[in-house]
């Protein structure tokens, strides 16, 4: 439902129900070892997760630039996470399971400026409550926290067929169902030259090009004690190669980043 308001502003309200189907190595019934002291199972009686989402957002285009701020409350239910037990002397055992429900209330804004022609920034950033409505826990303890990241994405144009994307992204702290996630950032590059007209792209990116992400998780419970601390491998280098048959466009996509540098976290 939206609202067409003067001066190019519009006001948009909507809602989604989306649902998230646990991964298929999630519910494998085998116990498997990642490292000397850390051992996994699957949980084949995962459940999906559903999603449910409200959201008012405010969008003022300009000339140059376009500015949007958007009130959000999402709750999700059977959330899906990692937990951790102790398995055997020095060993933790790792699993999926369903440990309860969620609630995020917060403001996302969002501002997309063309700086000059051959460069355009957007910075986005998020501010929300959350609230764990814990299931696994015997004394059903409701975690809280404030919750906030931000992401700056930047586009030069070189020439007619030569793109470099640059982005900072910051990811605060959080709770979880066990215990608690620090703060991270990092860098990431990609660099895109076209061939043939357009129609055959290669793409070099690098991930955290600085080194800087890590990933730190400190879970405390009544019967475990446990620090965990992922430093990616460096240098994260793809190339991709890719050719396209026919020309058509595609919907314009959000910069938002995914955060999943970090192999084995489920959070």
């Amino acid at each position: 439902m939206g609202l067409n308001l003067p001066k190019q502003q519009k006001i948009l309200a909507s809602y989604s129900r989306r649902t998230n189907r646990p991964e298929l190595y999630f519910m494998e019934p085998y116990i498997t070892y990642r490292d000397y002291y850390t051992a996994e199972i699957g949980n084949p009686d995962i459940r999906p997760e559903y999603i449910n989402s409200f959201e008012l957002n405010y969008t003022y285009n300009a000339e140059d630039y376009t500015f949007s701020a958007t009130a959000f409350h999402r709750n999700r239910k059977d959330k899906i996470e990692r937990l951790r037990v102790p398995y055997m002397a020095g060993v933790t055992l790792d699993s999926m399971a369903n440990v309860g429900h969620d609630y995020s209330t917060g403001v996302e804004l969002s501002m997309n400026w063309q700086v000059v022609r051959a460069w355009n920034t957007q910075i986005n950033g998020n501010l929300f409550h959350y609230k764990v409505e814990n299931e696994y826990k015997t004394d059903g303890k409701n975690e809280k926290s404030t919750n906030y990241d931000m992401g700056w994405y930047n586009t030069f144009d070189v020439g007619k067929s030569t793109r470099i994307q640059l982005d900072g992204n910051f990811v605060g702290p959080s709770v979880t169902t066990q215990g608690k996630t620090e703060s991270f950032w990092y860098f990431n590059m990609a660099v895109r030259q076209q061939f043939l007209r357009q129609k055959l792209i290669g793409t070099l990116s690098f991930r955290d090009m600085f080194h800087t992400a890590r990933y730190a998780s400190n879970i405390t419970t009544s019967d475990l004690q446990s620090y965990t601390r992922i430093k990616p491998k460096y240098p994260l280098i793809t190339f991709t190669l890719s050719y396209t048959f026919n020309q058509f466009k595609l919907r314009g996509s959000n910069n938002r980043g995914s955060h999943d540098l970090f192999e084995g976290t489920n959070h």
